[in-house]
């Protein structure tokens, strides 16, 4: 099993070879049966890809996903020879728009990056949410990306059967865990 140092980057990394090292990334790629790759969130979102050769895992919070973490992943796909339409894509369960209140840094630092940001925020009673996973799905329709579901999973509101940063941190819980979402090519 391949696990990755992850530090909300958009770097992504192709496995060859099963290594011991600390793999400093946010996403990865191999087309090596006889591995199996994953990640850690509580709250970002765990996206699995699949191609016809290729599969590969992304981790991709807010901050990767704003500097590019998706957008890296697929172009690393089609790089190493696979079509944009035969990609599967599945987004696993990460912070909704009911749970992911912003704030006004958090609105400077979109609007920097994203020419539409207002999209994807919604205003209620005072208060201001980021739609996440709006902001994944358009992010994959950009890129043509057709095959793809978004779980409707919400990490904070199901604290018995989710991890979630935000969730621990509102209550003051010190040790969060995290999810591993994990993905193998089984051979035949």
């Amino acid at each position: 099993m391949m696990l990755l140092n992850q530090f909300h980057s958009n770097k992504i990394i192709k496995i060859n070879n099963h290594t011991n090292k600390v793999l400093r990334a946010d996403a990865m790629i191999s087309n090596r049966r006889d591995l199996l790759l994953g990640i850690l969130t509580a709250d970002c979102a765990p996206i699995v890809i699949l191609g016809k050769r290729y599969f590969g895992i992304t981790h991709a919070g807010w901050r990767g996903a704003i500097n590019g973490i998706i957008e890296n992943s697929i172009a690393k796909f089609l790089n190493e020879g696979e079509r944009i339409e035969d990609l599967k894509v599945v987004v696993g369960p990460h912070l909704k728009k009911r749970s992911f209140e912003v704030k006004v840094d958090f609105i400077k630092n979109l609007k920097k990056s994203v020419g539409n940001f207002e999209e994807f925020i919604t205003r209620k009673m005072n208060k201001k949410f980021f739609d996440f996973s709006h902001f994944i799905e358009c992010k994959l329709q950009k890129l043509a990306i057709s095959n793809y579901v978004i779980s409707k999973e919400d990490t904070f509101s199901n604290p018995k059967k989710f991890f979630s940063h935000r969730y621990c941190t509102i209550n003051k819980i010190k040790n969060c865990g995290r999810q591993i979402s994990l993905v193998c090519i089984k051979n035949n």
